[in-house]
């Protein structure tokens, strides 16, 4: 009755890693043999950097409310402050 008991345990063993090995399917597990060296298993994505502007000299500026172009130098977005002072004008460049 002994041996019963333990070929049914050792049965119920086997089926079990088994049933294991099948669910994880064909993935090496890190630092085992079959996984090929030099290959990591987690890949860093690189942090997207912001894009470099193209021109950052001095434009020529239409303002959006209007009134004459205006020389000026770009911060970001649609913003630029006037090569002659004065506060940052909202605005599109002309020239590409």
């Amino acid at each position: 009755m002994k041996t019963l008991g333990a070929l049914v345990l050792v049965l119920v063993a086997m089926s079990g890693c088994a049933a294991q090995s099948a669910l994880q399917g064909s993935q090496p597990i890190p630092g085992s043999a079959i996984e090929p060296s030099g290959v990591s298993s987690v890949t860093p994505t690189p942090a997207p950097s912001p894009p470099q502007p193209q021109h950052t000299g001095p434009r020529v500026i239409i303002p959006v409310t209007g009134g004459p172009p205006v020389i000026g130098i770009p911060v970001g977005g649609d913003l630029y402050v006037p090569v002659t002072g004065g506060p940052p004008v909202i605005g599109m460049a002309v020239d590409p």
